[in-house]
């Protein structure tokens, strides 16, 4: 027992006890008569109580009691359990329900838990279902952490070792903060099984440039045999075969191939690892991947009717990349080079700058057959830059091809416009700018516009951006895309003044931001965004893990966004699932599990500030079979490791009685102080009642009062 005061009350204790000896000492006369010592008795004794309310010493008292640990039980409910012959589900739950019984007959606490993909704390023995598709063993050293200071004697496991989601097994390999018991389940021969657990190829590749892929393959079981892995193209082509030797053990094996795609676009490929003969599941010994692959040069035909402020910026923006130019200039009434060499050539990207005009009209008048021929043939681009000398009525029968028609404009309107990029342009391009920003964009030069732009019904154009000083809505920027072509359309006669009025400005790069997304998208770098991303494999069993990986397609844009990945099922969201950037990499990663069977849609969406922003989307299969189904035996020397570094033991489900003998009740005592403080305490001040009221007395009897 201890007794403590506040210290700043320590010189007023000692004013109050100096006063109580000056008050006796002026009684001193009148100790004689024994009545008054009473009543100063009495006196002396209240206020000695008011002094000790006044300092209000705390009294503390230290003591201890005994308090019995509970045991922590977890029973493995995943799937993998089904399918061992011994024990069956109904062998399981009673041989798990009379144990718990024996424990609860010697008088033992206990708390039930079941884990596999996620920790159930509310467990009614009788209704446990064997039906998660992956395990997690790292939810049960979880909860023990959690309550290692709320006084746990151990943990009894049920489990059969194999673990496919979360930590692996070795990470607990050294865990010795309690004893943990661990009941294995299960035959400890594996069955045989061979899968292709990931295939690793960039998400974006240059025509003609050598693409390593490497795929990683697991094999299970007792085993020592040699396997063919092939590579397939999409035409069923070989393209790469390698013979590898497996020996089972979960052991891992690497296929590396080199391939050099030479098409444009989406590549797939399909690797394919040859069955055993006794092998549980050959679903998951193929799998699909896609290349996205991108020119390393490109044709472009710059044609001008008559030369402006654009053309000399168009071409020298265009120069900058690895392009090839061709430029023809109509001059004398003629084209230079000769326009035959236009017809002759394929080109990925067409630009109309300031063309038609009035003197060449009539030629490209006769030639809009032919030209919409050879844009669809060749799957080129078109991109309109009109100018002040542009033929309205020859430009529209260009426009027709992409669902659009030119009016000449009034003369009210016919001036300098402020204009807006649209809420298309933030959701497909700006999403990924590591400069520009609102801004910036709402600083942007005003521009002439070239015409008013009237949209056939039936059109898919999309407007990217527009003017907002005319009545009546008028895109400036048109995209679209019609029967895999693509088009574009800025309707303005001096896209120069965007770059020259913000020369030597914190802007000066606006210029480059905006037509390099434009062209980008043109030249069908990044299908209809900016961003590749795709899968690590096109097909996954439920509860296997998922890495979806993607890379901006502007080399310029080092900004660092994070994101999040939304899965989709019949059109419902499923979950959201954080994005991150692998910075050795430079690529964007998100890794979750495949949750149920069937087509599962993904949206990639980045966020700027409070927006985000969709970037990508695609799918991938989700296959009927488990992940569990891949690995069905005891993986019993782990699962030692961790009862013996533990102080736990390892019993085999057949010898589960065995246990009982070390699941014993362990008692802890437990210190605690109790703390008296005398202000509250009533016994006290009932004393110090009792006290007033005899004085009172007394000094009645005294006449005093």
């Amino acid at each position: 027992m201890s007794l403590s005061i506040n210290p700043s009350y320590n010189i007023i204790g000692i004013l109050i006890l100096f006063s109580i000896i000056i008050l006796t000492a002026s009684y001193y006369k009148v100790l004689k008569e024994n009545i008054y010592n009473y009543l100063i008795i009495f006196r002396i004794l209240i206020i000695g109580c008011f002094t000790l309310l006044f300092l209000n010493p705390t009294i503390l008292v230290k003591q201890n009691k005994n308090k019995k640990l509970s045991w922590n039980i977890y029973i493995d409910n995943s799937l993998s359990l089904n399918y061992y012959k011994q024990p069956s589900y109904d062998s399981y739950i009673k041989g798990i329900s009379s144990f718990i019984q024996m424990i609860k007959n010697k008088n033992i606490d206990y708390k039930v838990n079941t884990f596999g993909s996620a920790l159930d704390t509310s467990v009614e023995i009788s209704k446990i279902k064997i039906d998660e598709h992956s395990t997690n063993i790292g939810l049960v050293f979880d909860d023990l952490n959690d309550g290692y200071e709320k006084n746990i004697a151990g943990a009894i496991i049920f489990t059969d070792g194999q673990i496919n989601q979360g930590p692996l097994l070795s990470k607990f390999a050294n865990y010795n903060e309690m004893p943990i018991h661990i009941v294995g389940i299960g035959d400890t021969i594996p069955m045989l099984d061979v899968s292709i657990k990931s295939v690793d190829i960039p998400p974006i590749s240059v025509k003609g440039d050598d693409v390593n892929v490497e795929a990683i393959i697991t094999s299970v079981g007792s085993l020592k045999e040699r396997v063919n892995v092939t590579l397939f193209d999409d035409n069923n082509k070989l393209v790469g075969s390698k013979i590898i030797n497996i020996s089972g053990g979960e052991s891992q094996e690497k296929v590396r191939f080199q391939i050099k795609p030479n098409k444009i676009g989406k590549n797939y490929y399909i690797i394919k690892c040859s069955a055993l003969s006794d092998e549980i599941n050959i679903q998951n010994n193929q799998q699909k991947v896609v290349l996205h692959v991108m020119k390393n040069q490109y044709n472009i035909a710059l044609i001008t009717g008559a030369p402006n402020f654009n053309t000399k910026l168009i071409k020298s923006y265009l120069n900058k990349g690895n392009n090839k130019i061709d430029h023809f200039l109509y001059r004398n009434n003629k084209f230079n080079p000769n326009i035959k060499r236009f017809w002759e050539k394929k080109y990925e990207v067409v630009i109309f700058d300031n063309n038609p005009i009035s003197s060449n009209s009539d030629t490209w008048n006769s030639l809009v057959r032919i030209f919409t021929k050879k844009l669809i043939s060749h799957n080129s681009s078109f991109f309109i830059i009109p100018g002040s000398e542009t033929d309205v009525n020859s430009l529209n029968n260009y426009l027709n091809i992409i669902n659009l028609e030119a009016v000449e404009l009034t003369p009210e309107n016919n001036k300098l416009s402020k204009w807006e990029f649209s809420e298309n342009w933030y959701k497909g391009f700006s999403a990924s700018t590591s400069k520009m920003n609102t801004n910036h964009y709402q600083s942007l030069p005003p521009q002439y516009p070239a015409f008013k732009l009237l949209q056939n019904s039936n059109s898919n154009n999309l407007s990217f951006a527009n003017y907002n000083e005319i009545s009546n809505i008028n895109p400036l920027l048109i995209l679209g895309e019609k029967k895999s072509v693509r088009y574009a359309f800025w309707n303005s006669i001096d896209l120069a003044s965007v770059k020259y009025k913000l020369v030597n400005t914190k802007n000066s790069f606006v210029f480059e931001g905006i037509v390099s997304k434009i062209f980008n998208w043109m030249m069908k770098k990044g299908g209809s965004q900016e961003f590749i991303f795709r899968t690590d494999k096109n097909s996954y069993q439920q509860g296997e893990e998922v890495l979806l990986s993607g890379r901006s397609l502007d080399h310029d844009n080092n900004i660092i966004n994070d994101g999040t990945v939304e899965l989709f099922f019949n059109d419902k969201l499923l979950a959201s699932r954080p994005l991150f950037l692998d910075m050795n990499k430079n690529e964007y990663k998100s890794r979750f599990w495949a949750p149920k069977p069937g087509k599962i849609e993904y949206i990639v969406k980045i966020n700027r500030g409070l927006e985000s922003y969709e970037i990508s989307k695609g799918s991938f299969e989700v296959q009927e079979s488990h992940i569990e189904l891949n690995r069905i035996y005891l993986n019993q020397e782990k699962l030692k490791n961790i009862s013996s570094t533990s102080g736990g033991e390892f019993i085999y489900w057949s010898d589960l009685d065995k246990l009982l003998e070390h699941i014993i009740v362990i008692n802890k005592k437990d210190n605690f102080v109790l703390k008296y403080t005398l202000r509250y305490n009533y016994f006290f001040i009932s004393i110090l009642l009792i006290l007033m009221t005899i004085e009172w007395l007394l000094r009645r009897r005294l006449s005093l009062i």
